[in-house]
C-alpha cells in the first residue's frame, strides 16, 4: 500500500514540477545560477574575513559562528580561490547566455509537452518494470552459471574458490553479463528515443509560426 502511495505521489509531484517548469523555468534557472555564484563568493568572503582582510571586524568571527580553517595564510588562499571560481562562473554564464536562454525555452517546451501528453510519464515506469524483470531473470541465470563452475578447497582459505577462471561455464557467464548490460542499455536508449521522438512530433504538430 505504501509503495503504491509513493508511486502515485511521485507521479503527482512530477506533474507539479513540470507545470512549474513550464511557467517558471527562466526564474528557476537564473535564480539557481545567481545563487551558485553568490554562495561561492560568499564563502570566499568568509575565508577572507577569517584571514583578517576586514580589519577589526575579524575579531568577532567567533561570535558570528564562523570557524577559522587553519592558519590565516590558508584562509586567504581558500578565500581567493572561491572568489576566483565565482568570477570564472560569472564569465562562463555571460559567454553562454544565449545557450542558457535556449535551454530555458527547451525546458518550457518540455513542460508543455508533458502537460499535453500526460501518458508520457508512464514510459519510465514501464522501462523500470522491463529493466527489473530483465535483471531479476538474468541474476538467477548468472548465479546458476557461476555455481556450475568447478570449485576447489585449500587449507589456506576458509571458503572454496573457483579452480579455473577459463571454465566453460564461466565463459558463458562473462558473455551473459555483457549481453545483460547491453540489453539494459538498449531498454534505456529505447525509453529516451520514445520520449524524444514523441516530444518532436508534438512540437512540430502545432503549425507554422507557433
Amino acid at each position: 500500500m505504501y509503495l503504491l502511495a509513493a508511486l502515485g505521489l511521485a507521479v503527482v509531484v512530477g506533474f507539479i514540477f513540470m507545470f512549474l517548469l513550464r511557467c517558471f523555468a527562466g526564474c528557476i534557472v537564473w535564480i539557481s545560477l545567481i545563487g551558485t555564484i553568490g554562495v561561492l563568493i560568499g564563502i570566499g568572503l568568509i575565508f577572507l574575513y577569517n584571514a583578517g582582510y576586514m580589519g577589526a571586524a575579524s575579531g568577532v568571527a567567533t561570535y558570528l559562528g564562523v570557524p577559522s580553517f587553519g592558519s590565516t595564510q590558508y584562509n586567504q588562499i581558500y578565500g581567493w580561490i572561491c572568489i576566483g571560481v565565482g568570477c570564472l562562473f560569472i564569465i562562463v554564464v555571460l559567454c553562454c547566455c544565449s545557450r542558457i536562454r535556449l535551454a530555458v525555452a527547451i525546458c518550457k517546451s518540455a513542460g508543455g509537452f508533458v502537460s499535453s501528453v500526460c501518458l508520457i510519464v508512464f514510459v519510465p515506469i514501464i522501462q523500470t518494470i522491463f529493466a527489473g524483470g530483465l535483471w531479476g531473470g538474468c541474476i538467477v541465470v548468472m548465479v546458476y552459471l557461476v555455481s556450475s563452475a568447478s570449485f576447489t578447497t585449500s587449507s589456506s582459505y576458509y571458503f572454496s574458490y573457483i579452480a579455473n577462471y577459463g571454465d566453460t561455464n564461466l565463459i558463458r557467464f562473462y558473455v551473459f553479463v555483457f549481453f545483460t548490460l547491453w540489453c539494459s542499455a538498449f531498454i534505456g536508449a529505447m525509453t529516451t528515443f520514445v520520449v524524444a521522438s514523441s516530444c518532436c512530433m508534438w512540437y512540430y504538430s502545432h503549425g507554422p509560426g507557433q
